[in-house]
């Protein structure tokens, strides 16, 4: 159980304060990240030889170094140079890795021993500790190593104490120490001779600033470096990169040199000085003795676990009593561990500044890190003389712990500041943060043997068994305490608490009818699957609902199950449970609810198409029982598609920095204005479009249970039930029709209209109908039985407000063979304005009441259907029902009137499965109640007849839990139940939001009394707000529990509040266990799936703690709260009455004690402030600036590799943090916050880049593949991503937004809205491509052909589908230029004379249908097609393009010669035209004369001819010769 001890060793001086990694600025890079906490951890470390990854890395000098500023040459043996040279074999492009660079002066291989002035390299060898660790490192480079100081007395300020060349008083504490550190792995002596240079030691300025053009170090003339980027502007150096643009913050090694450019200017600048003062400050003085503790027991502290924290007080010896006598203390006598030690020197000196403020200091100036050590130390006895003296003046110390605990708490080490908060779109975890509690030594009641992280359906054996859904399925940390569900004796609670909630009457007021009948599991995908296993054995075993279908259906569960792998575990576990049909929630969204396009103008509101298949349901005909998955469906929730939307409009419209999450009460109002205005708009900007639209589907769907949504009939906001929502007519209305007609087979389908010509030519033209027949009828044909022409219903639904129909459009609906010959009236019609809502016959215009054919058809038209916008409808809607229907017809099919099927499965889905519905009755907004009557429980009790008129079979009650109100999430401030600290009160003795636990029963009571069962909210997953603190081994994971490597918090010690649980906690926790186990001891030996084992009873969970936890969210006391010694990593402890393990600073003991930063022969040291020295462990000085002693104490240089990481060391002994650095050879590696380089692995820098490091380390550009993943990077390393990139040849890739992968086998909306698909090797396509059974078309820019066609190379014309791309067949489809075409079944378009759904239709030599035109076939006959429809006209007159007219018979041919038409003599001549105003003489020489007008045969009337004659005709129209007599 025992894990690798870790310490942390970043910490921070001031709330607030931005660090930085260098005290001169050494945070380099690419794109530096400044953050508002220091990072990570360390283990206790092992330090080796670094592989050869990094080129041109300087090395670690170890060897001993001449105190004169000179070139030292040091022996070794040179190893090889370019040996090492691997390529990551997960990147496609080749990494060069040159080990061998050139370092700065010649390296020598022979190994003759080169002596110094005082000492040779050999003696210094040969003095060195026996147990003392040298360190190998990379042997390429050269680097500035420190040099020894000019004279072996270390200098001395104030009462800092000298020694010579003798290391300080360790004492015995490191034989203690090394019982806490694992071993490390032997440290060997680096043999390459290296040219170093040494850094100049600053004795009198403790800033040391780094000299400009510092002639030891830098260059003058940037020409003697090898590389064109580094440039000398007006004699200052600089690196330019291939922009011209002077890098900041940046690392290169050129010619075996370290160059650094600084963040502000650009400069070079040298890194050649130690960044500290040096010399050793004595901790003791008069007050020592008398402040050090009375014992190191317990009894002389306050502390946690037995640690100490930093907000411990003790018991010293004495006390000075009126700041001027020394008393011995008492037993009351505690004083703030603050007031005589401090960890580090910054929080001594803003522990000085803060008393400052507070009127307790004699100090006129503030105190700063730039301070003597012995200053800070005597202004610190100074402030101690005046806490004494108010101690004496007060009498009590209340005052002091106020001020004590607000100090603590400003401090970044102590608060949250240090916890690596996560805010706005850049959270990791809903709170922010995550800390996952690991076991240690160091903490045994808090260690677990379980902890299995997400254990989701789809993971739940510790390896995905599904692949629908390709991730994990879900994660564990999402809110709060997070409740270790996989641990036995969490089961066990789990089940006690369910039992509780199911027999909550019973047991409560031994009043059975209270209790709850099922319940709904929340955030499936965020707990241990064994507990649905667990839940459905429970329900098998207590009610037996796998028996028979009406006891499971009395006893409804329902999970919150996300992941769309959660459908087919439940189906695998025998469908214990109802899984909620996501995929129809999403098809609902997208093709209802969404605006038609996104802000730029981009369409995202899909077709209709996916309403159909979408689901868990296939609804092209639905005709069977028992086949179809159990489960429900909605379109909105308490949490789903309302906070989302309000969290919105709260960072859009009212606080931009704000996450939505965490709003104040006036927020949440502000939004809840714009929310509800939104609403009433046709336009919407927030809320959904087409909200009755989903539920006329919903609530008329087969194979699912509805659920119905609380907000979607009253507002989300306002008191319960107070304020009807727009949509609350049409719901009422759908829900009541619901009952009386919905029942049957379903058939759903599309109809795709022609629309008139003013229709945009991309706009949605389908219309969706669906049908069911009634109770009998499972298909159209079925005739059904006598209940079934009176039931049944159908819907037709338009998500284009634009939609007009063609005169020929129409819309048939099958409504089936029982309903031939059959009135049918509107439940629900749209209108310009909204909807209008139909209850009964009465309410109906006689003059809307349409009829079915005697095939049992609904035929609608263009003066029936029109797309309109609308606050209710965006497209189209409307209901119909069958007229004459009883109004107490029940179209419901009882449980007990359905056959059980007998097939190891709880649930079927069939007609009595069908005829429930659920509420969810609640929304998360409603308003705190203000009298008792606004209680929701109250005002349930009181509309009970509502609900069951409305078909209500299960109420989903609120989650009736007390609410913690700590407000560091959404659930908290609203209180709507799902943040609780005791989940077993749900309103004892003073109300919940909700009401009382007595208005609770009453409401449970009532709804029964009606027949409506009552579903509990059980949420297994948190416990909010506990108040007990222990002390934890935890890490700062994100919401999967992976370490989040930004943190410090690394298997560090914290001070959680883990325990409590609530007073009926106590009295109800494991409270029912045995019972239950007596009852169903089934249940206790049934092994669960995760873990292996069954639950474990045995342990009665009355009061939590950190055991049963995975972990928590962050909580804000700090990532070293705890205190703990630098230099050793070991933590402060107390000794118990078992243990004599205490560890205290020295001075506490009164022992001698040093601090500071000193050299003897060997190297530099440090000692803490505590007077320990550092070993093993990375050390921060007062600049920020983060150092690395090795297991003798001594500082380390160049490239190191220390617990199996690698880090970089500067020539002055600062390590790199959050830094590229790049070599001779153009590879750039990265040097994370933690000083470790990055290797095999991503980085994310501050502008939200992602970058790659290979197994060496180096940086990807170029197409790379990396851990199987094809991933494209910048030449700047950056990571592409929701982008689309062309290479060379033209070929166009698309990577992914979420993880930058190479999209195959998918398709991809581009950037001018149109779609590219992307093949299995990641290329768009061209051409004809038949991709998942659909025929579709990609120009030559990759574009999908949509909505309009597309002549390929045999100059064969396609039209593709506006909506699905997909070719056409048996349709027609308006071309480009406006004219219409027919596409046939294998998607041509036809040409000449064709005969289509019983017209006559002609297509021209392009396709084109004729419309309003002649045309003249190749026997030179004239047919005519209509202007509207296309279809061959006969027994009519047309006028031909000439202007002339011609008649058609009912052949549809063009007529010659004599005709007589409708009574009246006509003449067509030869080219069909009808003969008007002039005279025709036939073969017989006759002359006939036909009206200008009319075009009649004129008789007994004169006519003036061509020739200007006129002429007479006679009473049978032929010209006579002679004028008649009058």
């Amino acid at each position: 159980m025992k894990n690798q001890e870790t310490t942390c060793r970043k910490k921070l001086y001031k709330s607030g304060k931005l660090w930085v990694t260098a005290g001169m600025s050494l945070i380099i890079g690419l794109g530096m990240s400044v953050q508002q906490v220091s990072a990570d951890t360390t283990h206790y470390v092992a330090v080796k030889k670094a592989k050869n990854t990094l080129q041109d890395a300087p090395v670690a000098a170890t060897k001993k170094i001449s105190n004169t500023d000179q070139n030292v040459s040091v022996s070794s043996n040179q190893t090889k140079g370019a040996t090492d040279r691997v390529q990551d074999n997960t990147l496609t492009q080749p990494v060069s890795n040159d080990l061998s660079a050139q370092t700065a002066v010649p390296v020598s291989n022979d190994k003759k021993t080169i002596q110094d002035s005082n000492n040779s390299v050999a003696n210094q060898n040969k003095n060195t500790d026996s147990n003392a660790n040298t360190v190998q490192t990379k042997d390429s480079l050269a680097v500035n190593a420190p040099v020894k100081t000019p004279t072996d007395v270390l200098p001395t300020t104030g009462q800092s104490t000298t020694n010579s060349n003798n290391q300080p008083n360790t004492d015995t504490t490191n034989n203690q120490l090394a019982n806490n550190q694992k071993d490390n792995d032997a440290v060997t002596k680096n043999d390459t001779s290296v040219s170093v240079k040494a850094p100049t030691e600053d004795h009198g300025s403790s800033t040391a600033p780094v000299k400009e053009n510092n002639q030891s170090e830098i260059k003058k003339d940037s020409n003697q470096y090898h590389s064109k980027n580094i440039q000398t502007i007006d004699g200052k150096t600089y690196y330019i990169d291939d922009n011209g643009q002077a890098k900041k913050n940046f690392t290169t090694v050129v010619d075996g040199q370290v160059l650094y450019f600084d963040k502000e200017t650009g400069l070079l600048s040298a890194t050649n000085d130690y960044q500290f003062k040096q010399g050793l400050t004595s901790q003791n003085n008069s007050f020592t003795a008398h402040n050090a503790v009375e014992n190191t027991t317990k009894d002389s502290f306050t502390e946690i676990d037995g640690y100490l924290t930093a907000d411990s007080w003790y018991r010293p010896k004495d006390i000075l009593v009126n700041g001027k006598d020394w008393t011995t203390s008492s037993d009351k006598d505690f004083r703030p561990l603050l007031m005589s030690w401090w960890p580090d020197k910054m929080t001594q000196v803003n522990y000085l500044n803060y008393m400052k403020t507070l009127g307790l200091s004699n100090s006129s100036v503030n105190f700063s890190a730039n301070d003597d050590q012995s200053i800070l130390n005597q202004a610190s006895q100074d402030i101690q003389v005046k806490i004494e003296q108010k101690i004496s003046q007060e009498g009590q110390t209340n005052w002091l712990q106020h001020d004590i605990s607000d100090f603590v708490d400003s401090q970044s080490n102590w608060n949250i500041n240090s916890e690596y908060q996560t805010t706005g779109n850049d959270k990791d975890h809903l709170q922010g943060g995550a800390l996952r509690y690991v076991n240690s030594d160091k903490t045994p009641d808090a260690n677990s043997d379980y902890r299995l992280l997400n254990r989701t359906p789809t993971n739940q054996k510790g390896y995905s068994s599904y692949s629908i859904d390709p991730t994990q399925g879900g994660y564990d940390f999402l809110l709060a305490n997070d409740v270790d569900n996989s641990n036995p004796v969490v089961q066990a609670e789990q089940l006690n608490w369910m039992y509780y909630l199911l027999n909550f009457g019973s047991i409560t007021n031994q009043d059975a009818d209270a209790n709850f009948d099922g319940i709904r599991v929340d955030a499936v995908d965020n707990v241990d699957a064994d507990l649905l296993q667990i839940a459905s054995d429970y329900m098998k075993a207590a009610y037996g609902v796998d028996k028979n279908d009406a006891t499971a259906n009395q006893h409804l569960s329902i999970l919150e199950d996300w992941s769309d792998n959660d459908a087919a575990y439940v189906k695998d576990q025998g469908n214990n449970q109802l899984s909620m049909d996501n995929k129809l929630r999403l098809a609902l969204k997208y093709s209802l609810t969404m605006p038609l396009t996104d802000q730029k103008g981009t369409a995202i509101r899909s077709g209709l198409e996916p309403l159909i298949t979408n689901s868990l349901v296939d609804r092209t005909t639905d005709s069977t029982d028992n086949i179809a998955q159990p489960n429900y469906s909605f379109v909105r929730a308490h949490d789903s598609e309302v906070q989302t939307v309000i969290a919105e409009i709260i960072k859009e419209k009212i606080d931009a920095n704000s996450d939505g999450l965490t709003p104040t009460i006036d927020q949440l109002e502000q939004a809840f204005k714009i929310y509800n205005a939104d609403q009433l708009k046709a336009n919407k900007e927030f809320t959904q479009f087409n909200i009755p639209s989903t539920y006329a589907l919903l609530l008329t769907n087969k194979d699912t249970v509805p659920r119905v949504y609380y907000g979607d009939l009253y507002t989300d906001d306002g008191q319960y039930m107070a304020n009807k929502s727009p949509y609350y007519d049409a719901i009422n209305t759908l829900l009541q029709s619901r009952l009386k007609y919905v029942s049957g087979g379903q058939k759903m389908s599309m109809t795709y209209m022609m629309g008139d010509n003013s229709m945009a030519t991309q706009g949605n033209r389908g219309l969706l109908t669906s049908v069911r027949y009634g109770k009998g009828a499972m298909t159209a044909e079925d005739k059904g039985t006598a209940d079934t022409r009176a039931q049944g219903i159908a819907v037709i639904e338009g998500n284009n407000p634009e939609l007009k129909l063609s005169a020929t459009d129409q819309v048939i609906l099958k409504m089936g063979a029982a309903h031939k010959n059959q009135a049918y009236r509107p439940a629900i019609l749209t209108t310009k304005n909204g909807i209008v809502t139909y209850l009964t016959d009465a309410d109906v215009d006689q003059a809307l009441v349409k009829y079915t054919t005697d095939n049992g058809e609904l035929v609608f038209n263009q003066a029936d259907i029109q797309g309109v916008a609308n606050p209710q409808v965006s497209g189209y809607l409307s209901v119909w029902v069958p007229v004459d229907a009883s109004n107490t017809q029940d179209a419901r099919t009882s449980s007990d009137n359905v056959k059980y099927a007998k097939d190891n499965q709880t649930f079927h889905s069939n007609a009595a499965l069908d005829s429930q519905v659920i509420y969810e009755g609640f929304s998360n907004f409603q308003y705190f109640p203000t009298t008792e009557s606004d209680y929701a429980n109250v005002l349930i009790a009181k509309n009970t007849d509502l609900y069951k008129s409305w078909g209500i079979t299960s109420f989903e009650l609120p989650p009736q839990y007390r609410s913690s109100t700590e407000g560091s999430f959404l659930d908290s401030i609203i209180q709507n139940g799902y943040a609780f600290t005791d989940r077993y009160d749900l309103g004892f003795n003073t109300p919940t939001k909700y009401g009382t636990v007595d208005q609770l029963r009453d409401a449970i009571k009532s709804l029964h009394a009606t027949g409506i069962k009552v579903m509990a909210d059980w949420v297994p997953d948190q416990i909010y707000n506990l108040t007990g603190k222990q002390i934890v081994t935890a890490e700062r994971v994100n919401n999967s529990g992976i370490y989040n490597e930004n943190s410090v918090i690394n298997k560090i010690l914290y001070a959680a509040k883990t325990v409590g649980g609530g007073d009926y906690q106590k009295l109800y926790g494991g409270a029912f266990l045995d019972k239950i186990k007596s009852l169903y001891p089934s249940l206790f030996t049934t092994n669960q799936i995760s873990t292996g084992v069954p639950m474990d009873p045995s342990e009665k969970i009355q009061e939590w703690s950190a055991k049963y936890f995975n972990g928590s969210n962050i909580q804000g006391r700090g990532a070293y709260y705890v205190l703990k010694d630098w230099a050793t990593n070991s933590y402060f402890q107390v000794s118990s009455a078992d243990k004599n393990n205490d560890f205290l600073p020295k001075q506490l003991t009164n022992q001698i004690s040093n601090t500071g930063f000193a050299s003897d022969d060997k190297g530099m040291t440090y000692f803490s402030t505590s007077g320990y020295q550092a070993k093993d462990t990375f050390i921060q000085d007062e600049k920020s600036n983060w150092y690395y002693f090795d297991k003798s104490g001594y500082m380390l240089y160049g490239l190191q590799t220390i617990n199996n990481d690698n880090y970089y060391f500067l020539p002055n002994g600062i390590e790199l943090q959050d830094a590229y650095l790049s070599d001779s050879k153009g590879n750039v590696y990265y040097f994370n916050k933690q000083g470790k380089q990055t290797v095999n692995n991503y980085f994310m820098d501050s502008n939200k880049n992602w970058r790659y490091f290979d197994q060496n380390g180096v940086m990807a550009r170029g197409l790379s593949t990396v851990k199987e993943h094809v991933q494209y990077f910048n030449q700047d390393g950056t990571q592409v991503k929701d982008q689309f990139i062309t290479d060379a040849d033209g070929k166009l890739r698309y990577f992914t937004l979420d993880s930058g992968d190479m999209l195959t086998s998918q398709f991809k909306k581009l950037a001018d809205g149109s779609w590219a698909y992307f093949g299995v090797n990641g290329l768009a396509v061209k051409g004809q491509q038949t991709i998942k059974g659909q025929n579709l078309y990609f120009d030559d820019n990759y574009h999908q052909v949509k909505g309009h066609e597309q002549v390929d190379n045999q100059g064969i014309r396609h039209f593709y589908d506006a909506d699905s791309g997909d070719m056409l067949s048996n349709r027609f489809e308006k071309l480009t230029d406006g004219s219409w075409a027919y596409f046939d079944a294998t998607g041509q378009a036809v040409k000449g004379y064709q005969t289509i759904k019983g017209q006559q239709l002609y297509f021209d030599d392009d396709a084109h249908q004729i419309k309003g035109h002649e045309t003249v076939n190749q026997q030179g006959q004239i047919h005519f097609y209509d202007a509207d429809s296309g279809e061959m006209i006969s027994n009519r007159f047309e006028k031909l393009a000439d202007g002339s007219w011609a008649y058609f018979d009912a052949t549809g041919q063009a007529v010659k010669g004599y005709q007589t038409i409708n009574g009246q003599n006509l003449y067509f001549d030869d080219n069909y035209h009808q003969v008007k105003g002039r005279a025709v003489t036939d073969n017989q020489g006759i002359a006939r004369y036909y009206d200008a007008n009319s075009g009649a045969m004129v008789t007994d009337h004169f006519e003036k001819l061509s020739d200007n004659a006129w002429r007479y005709f006679g009473s049978d129209g032929t010209a006579k010769v002679s004028q008649p007599n009058v």
